[in-house]
C-alpha cells in the first residue's frame, strides 16, 4: 500500500493542494500528473497516478486554484495564476530530498502551461495529452456555446463537483490567453523528450484545427507523436494504451 503525503503550498496568493504518493523504494523520480482546465482526478488521471507509483515513481497530483482542495473559486482562474501554480509545484519538488528526477504528464491545458513554462533542466521528460497549440482560439470556442451574464460566461462543463463556485469564467479570460499565444508556439521549439497524444475524434482540441500538426512539426527530437484513432478528448477506449505508452517514454529518460 502506497504512503500518501498531503501538503499545501502558497502560490499566486492561494494555498495549493499537493498529494504525493510514494512507491516502495525511495529516493525515486517523481512524475507530476497535472489536470486540465475543467478536468480533475477522477478515472483517467487517477489511473495514471496509480500506474506511475506501480512503476516505481513518486506520483504527484495537485489542484490548480479554484479546483478541488486548493483555495479560490473557479471564476478566479487566470492563466498567469495557473502557470504560477505549475511552476511553484515544480519548485517545491526540486527541494524534496527523496526526489531524484522529475517528469511531467500534462493533460490538455496543463500540457500547454508546461510548454509556456518552458524547458527546465530538472524535468527530464514530458507526456502531453491533447494540449491545444492555438490557445485562445480553443478556449474562445467555449464562449460561443456559453451563457453570458455580466462580466462572466457560464458553460455546463465548468459546473462540476470539483469546481468551486458557479461554473463561470470572466470574459477577459480569453483576452488574457492571447498574450500567451505566440509564447506557447515559440516555446514548443525548445521542449525536448516529449511524447504527445491526440485523438482523431477529439471534440475539444480538434484534429482539423492543426494542433497536432503544429506540435509534430515544431517539437524537437527526441519526441514521439501518437495519433489515437477514435477516442475523444479523454481518450475514451484508449486510456490504458496512453498510460502504458507514456510510462515507457518516461522510463527512457527517468530510469
Amino acid at each position: 500500500m502506497s504512503i500518501i503525503k498531503k501538503v499545501y503550498i502558497q502560490s499566486a496568493s492561494k494555498k495549493i493542494y499537493i498529494e504525493l504518493g510514494y512507491p516502495k523504494k525511495i529516493p525515486a523520480p517523481a512524475v507530476v500528473v497535472a489536470h486540465g482546465l475543467r478536468s480533475y482526478y477522477s478515472g483517467f488521471l487517477n489511473m495514471f497516478a496509480k500506474s506511475v507509483r506501480e512503476n516505481g515513481y513518486i506520483s504527484v497530483k495537485f489542484h490548480f486554484l479554484g479546483t478541488g482542495k486548493s483555495e479560490g473559486l473557479f471564476e478566479e482562474k487566470s492563466s498567469a495564476d495557473m502557470l504560477q501554480n505549475y511552476q511553484d509545484v515544480i519548485s517545491f519538488l526540486k527541494k524534496q530530498p527523496k526526489i531524484s528526477k522529475i517528469g511531467v504528464v500534462g493533460r490538455s491545458n496543463a500540457g500547454s502551461l508546461a510548454i509556456l513554462a518552458g524547458p527546465d533542466p530538472s524535468i527530464k521528460a514530458y507526456a502531453f495529452l491533447a494540449p491545444p497549440a492555438y490557445y485562445s482560439k480553443t478556449v474562445g470556442k467555449f464562449i460561443k456555446n456559453a451563457k453570458v451574464k455580466g462580466k462572466f460566461f457560464y458553460h455546463k462543463s465548468f459546473k462540476r463537483l470539483h469546481t468551486k463556485g458557479e461554473g463561470r469564467l470572466p470574459l477577459n479570460f480569453v483576452e488574457e490567453l492571447k498574450k500567451y499565444d505566440q509564447q506557447l508556439l515559440d516555446n514548443a521549439k525548445k521542449m525536448k523528450n516529449v511524447i504527445l497524444f491526440q485523438s482523431t475524434a477529439d471534440e475539444t482540441v480538434l484534429i482539423n484545427e492543426g494542433h497536432f500538426d503544429y506540435w509534430k512539426e515544431n517539437l524537437p527530437e527526441p519526441k514521439k507523436m501518437v495519433l489515437v484513432n477514435g477516442g475523444n478528448h479523454s481518450f475514451k477506449g484508449h486510456k490504458k494504451y496512453v498510460i502504458n505508452e507514456s510510462i515507457k517514454w518516461l522510463d527512457r529518460f527517468l530510469k
